[in-house]
């Protein structure tokens, strides 16, 4: 970004740069469309930029175990080398809110491209901000929610007053299953349309707000038996069935304009036919993007969850990812490993020139959106 408005001179083209006065006058970024704006950062990128567009990253404690509040030295210079595109807050990286708002700030500073900076606050039993000394309104469990608009707004407002523009919510799974160990009272309903309409209401309220919501667990977590925090995890039904079910939500949450999809770590063996959980499923997300016509940031879940680190190395599951459709990978185990072997994939064409493009595209389009390109 530091090297990109010499890149921009779209009116000097045919000038010298002294006719042009290159030299002296940069021209602003409203002086050139989006498209051009975002080609010629993308033009200019190396495969180490480009990988650490697709990163969002996780920084949650120092080296002495203690919560990072203040970005420390290290965590400045991964964000530098590896060019992160995203950060992801928990509970340890929060204490006041003058303190958040100087931790986001300085994260901002840190990045090269502008940062997505990213919280899961469902409100309930996941709230980041219950856990800080941050005046905020709790809500309760979703499941118990009656005005999903109301909900969406004030922690729209919140969060933006924070500087954090994506909130990892909200859940759009169905709640199914009574046994599910991780989901249940954390989605709306247990009907599809209902939740359905509670997502869309959430989703429009906040992104209001001007923070990015984040519809999730595509194709849809509730009706598993297991937590895919800690292996792997299936959801059995048929295509028939997670389309009238369990893609519902989801749908309304595409119509509702979602900035963010998150695939969860799940298997779907009697609807999709490569074994995959569908963060690496180039099936299952194909169906994200081309069938249900999802145009935003697909993410995935953490990627240091047992689901991933029981089978894949970080940096073979961020390439496998993204190689499936994923625009940005969320909390890899190890984000140096991720980091490197994505550069070496986008260099030696193992993740195709294309498909890197349509993932920056996604990632930097919503970054020019938010003004912080």
């Amino acid at each position: 970004m530091k090297k990109i408005l010499a890149m921009l001179l779209v009116g000097c083209m045919t000038f010298s740069l002294v006719a042009c006065g290159a030299a002296e006058t940069k021209p602003a970024k409203d002086e050139v469309s989006k498209e051009e704006y975002i080609q010629a950062i993308i033009d200019e990128m190396d495969a180490a930029e480009k990988a650490g567009q697709l990163i969002m990253a996780d920084f949650r404690n120092n080296a002495d175990g203690t919560g990072m509040t203040v970005l420390s030295e290290e965590a400045k210079t991964a964000i530098q080398e590896y060019h992160v595109g995203g950060v992801i807050l928990f509970a340890e990286n929060l204490d006041t809110k003058e303190q958040t708002q100087k931790l986001t700030a300085d994260l901002q500073s840190a990045a090269d491209y502008g940062m997505l900076i990213g919280i899961d606050e469902e409100g309930g039993l996941v709230s980041r901000l219950k856990k800080s000394n941050i005046p905020h309104e709790t809500f309760p469990d979703a499941a118990e929610i009656v005005d999903a608009a109301y909900e969406g707004k004030t922690i729209g407002t919140e969060l933006a007053e924070l500087g954090i523009n994506v909130d990892f919510a909200p859940v759009a799974d169905v709640n199914t299953n009574p046994d599910n160990p991780v989901i249940g009272t954390r989605a709306f309903s247990s009907d599809p349309q209902a939740a359905a309409s509670k997502v869309a209401e959430f989703i429009t309220a906040i992104q209001k707000m001007g923070v990015s919501a984040c519809a999730k667990h595509f194709p849809g977590h509730g009706d598993t038996a297991m937590d895919s925090h800690l292996g792997e995890t299936f959801v059995e039904h048929d295509m028939e069935r997670l389309r009238s079910v369990e893609f519902v939500p989801f749908e309304q949450a595409i119509t509702a304009g979602t900035d963010f999809i998150m695939a969860g770590h799940i298997k779907t063996p009697n609807a999709t036919t490569d074994g995959m959980p569908a963060t690496l499923s180039s099936e299952m997300l194909g169906i994200l993007r081309n069938d249900l016509g999802f145009s935003g940031i697909i993410i995935t879940d953490a990627m240091n969850m047992g689901a991933i680190v029981d089978a894949y190395g970080s940096g073979e599951s961020a390439v496998m990812a993204v190689q499936a459709g994923v625009d940005m990978v969320l909390m890899p185990a190890n984000l140096s490993e991720a980091a490197n072997t994505l550069t070496a994939a986008i260099q030696d064409g193992t993740i195709s020139e294309e498909r890197v493009n349509e993932a920056l595209w996604h990632v930097l389009s919503l970054k020019y959106d938010k003004g912080i390109l």
